[in-house]
């Protein structure tokens, strides 16, 4: 090829890099996540990334909408009975995307299959999140009653993402075939294909029954590279990406076929500590942690403010944040001189894992700062994926910790942060492996089992007094959920974290 040629071909796949295209129909609306969850499966995993794709595939009894208000979903409507009895009434007529009508019996199917009633393994990562539910009776074809053991005040939070599944379709093709193949919900959108790590495929469910969604295809990516994702918004291959970091936000403000939309949520960033082992079951050192790290130049510099520090892991949108408890401050003296109260005078060494790829510069960060008052940090990222969660989740053998981050589910109440990571039941997500706090599953018990919210709020306050003192983790901040999106379609970020898709339109 003569020089020149060279020449011109760069020049065309410049332009080709730089000149956006429509690369998808209108009436397809392509998303891009770092992964994809290892099951379609809603009860089978517990991965925001999954979730993201399940509310798109199926209902609930109850729906939040983008005023988190409450709304009838596949029940019309809910009353208390006692304090540990409620009464659902369904929506008559609802579809499976196979054609069977939703019965009394998928719901209580679908309650029962994570709870496994008479027996001791619970295969259901879900299972701490509605343990608290005893039994599910059907009372006529219209009306099932909810029965708790005990008073449960996080019962509705929890049903508006506990999807309703088909009992028959499930014993007819299998588990695994659910939640790969033949995964049938009542949603907005069914399955078409998915390509594990690769896409998700879906096509709007004409009998759904609120109506067509705007758009008829709904393809969910797996592009765990960030500026890959970027590149294919600006190039028209993906209309929505998520956690768009705080350096690329003026850039995707200004870019022609893109724009940026961010609320404040509940999700709430840490390092999480292994308590089991040197040297991290000492306090000190785990304070010393806490005193090392500047969350408020992160915040502001690599967050581009889109962050607030908290002192726990308690949110303040969360019922029973206590705003008295205040969070450590920055200060590297002080973290050496517990260092060396602790037994290290001369620093110690850890290893800390992450598969949080969004925030790998932060991860680094902390790792430094930690690193510079004596705890000499190994970061090591993973990528997100089945590795990662047999080796954090499945098997709680992370070295000393991870950096992580928990999104409460969307649950607006101190429970859904503290059981997953703080309680030590096999029901718990972090806490099983981690957590060694004397007195603290109790506590937590005790809140989650009463109705009387001012009790609630007292208990919660005594939990964020000892964890604080604790320091199970490095607790760092909640973000912001910051959206990039294409500008043919028309959508905002929600407070709760979710992408509910069915809002979505195309722009005219």
């Amino acid at each position: 090829m003569k020089p020149w040629s060279w020449l011109t071909l760069a020049l065309v796949l410049t332009v080709a890099a730089v000149v956006p295209v429509d690369a998808q129909p209108k009436d397809t609306l392509v998303v891009a996540l770092v992964s994809h969850a290892p099951t379609l499966d809603p009860h089978m995993h517990f991965e925001r990334v999954g979730i993201l794709v399940n509310i798109n595939m199926f209902d609930s009894l109850l729906h939040k909408n983008a005023r988190l208000e409450y709304e009838p979903s596949l029940a019309t409507s809910w009353r208390p009975l006692s304090d540990t009895l409620w009464e659902f009434k369904l929506r008559k007529g609802v579809k499976f995307h196979n054609g069977d009508v939703v019965t009394a019996e998928d719901v209580r199917y679908s309650f029962d299959r994570v709870l496994e009633p008479g027996k001791t393994a619970k295969k259901s990562p879900q299972y701490g999140n509605i343990r608290a539910i005893k039994e599910v009776r059907i009372v006529d074809p219209d009306t099932v009653h909810i029965v708790t053991d005990k008073p449960f005040p996080l019962l509705l939070e929890r049903l508006v993402f506990f999807p309703i599944v088909p009992r028959k379709h499930i014993e007819k093709v299998g588990e695994q075939a659910f939640g790969t193949t033949a995964t049938v919900g009542t949603g907005p959108w069914k399955l078409v294909e998915w390509k594990r790590d690769q896409y998700v495929r879906l096509e709007a469910f004409d009998d759904h029954w609120r109506g067509k969604p705007q758009f008829k295809h709904l393809v969910i990516r797996a592009i765990p590279e960030i500026a890959t994702q970027v590149a294919e918004l600006k190039t028209g291959g993906v209309d929505l990406i998520r956690n768009v970091s705080a350096d690329l936000v003026p850039e995707l403000k200004s870019h022609p076929q893109a724009y940026v939309s961010s609320a404040p949520i509940l999700r709430v960033h840490y390092v999480e500590f292994d308590m089991r082992n040197p040297p991290l079951d000492k306090k000190l050192v785990r304070q010393a942690a806490n005193y090392a790290i500047d969350k408020q130049a992160i915040i502001q510099k690599m967050l581009g403010g889109l962050g607030r520090q908290v002192a726990t892991v308690v949110q303040p949108p969360a019922f029973g944040h206590d705003a008295e408890v205040k969070p450590y401050p920055y200060d590297p003296k002080k973290a050496k001189e517990l260092l060396a109260q602790a037994g290290y005078p001369s620093g110690v060494d850890i290893t800390l894992h992450s598969a949080f790829v969004e925030f790998r510069p932060v991860f680094e960060a902390i790792a430094q700062m930690l690193t510079d008052v004596g705890l000499r940090t190994t970061p090591k990222i993973w990528d997100p994926g089945p590795a990662w969660n047999k080796f954090l989740q499945g098997e709680g053998k992370a070295t000393h910790g991870y950096y992580g981050s928990w999104g409460n589910y969307s649950v607006f109440d101190a429970d859904a942060v503290l059981h997953p990571l703080y309680h030590t039941e096999p029901g718990s997500w972090i806490g099983k492996w981690y957590t060694r706090i004397e007195g603290l599953d109790a506590l937590i018990d005790e809140a989650r089992s009463t109705v009387d919210q001012a009790k609630r709020k007292r208990i919660y306050s005594q939990i964020q007094r000892m964890i604080r003192e604790e320091a199970p983790a490095i607790f760092l901040w909640t973000q912001f959920d910051t959206l990039a999106l294409s500008r043919k379609v028309d959508y905002q970020a929600r407070g709760d974290e979710w992408l509910w898709l069915f809002d979505a339109k195309p722009k005219r």
